[in-house]
């Protein structure tokens, strides 16, 4: 695998965000736990701890060649299941405006989210090096 390969930048650029993302899941934990679904509402402290440890887990993991498939199992299995909360956010922009996010990008979380999952799928396929 060469320097220039586009799956080893997609794995640094990758890893650096999920990780940055679960750091900052624990230092603006309020913010992040603000983005639950009001039907989750009770569970949202846990719902958003777990969050960030796994986007932790699987930023480093991209980092590492003999963790590529928990990072890509981790970082997949952690944004499908969230594309709800991002349909919710759309249906309810009152939520978004609450956490100072502009409603015009609710859309663009589901589409953002669907665009990772298929680069982190082609990232860590076990065909490359």
């Amino acid at each position: 695998m060469s320097a220039s390969d586009p799956t080893r930048k997609a794995r640094v650029l990758l890893g650096a965000v999920f990780t940055g993302a679960g750091i900052a899941h624990l230092v603006k934990h309020e913010w992040f736990e603000s983005l639950v679904p009001e039907q989750l509402s009770r569970r949202r402290r846990p719902i958003s701890a777990i969050t960030a440890v796994i986007q932790i887990v699987g930023g480093i993991s991209m980092f590492i060649p003999r963790l590529r498939v928990v990072a890509r199992w981790a970082n997949i299995g952690l944004l499908l299941p969230t594309l709800p909360a991002a349909v919710d956010q759309f249906n309810h922009p009152e939520v978004l405006r609450r956490t100072g996010i502009p409603r015009a990008l609710a859309p663009v979380r589901a589409v953002a989210q669907a665009v990772v999952v298929a680069l982190t799928w082609w990232a860590t396929r076990r065909d490359i090096g």
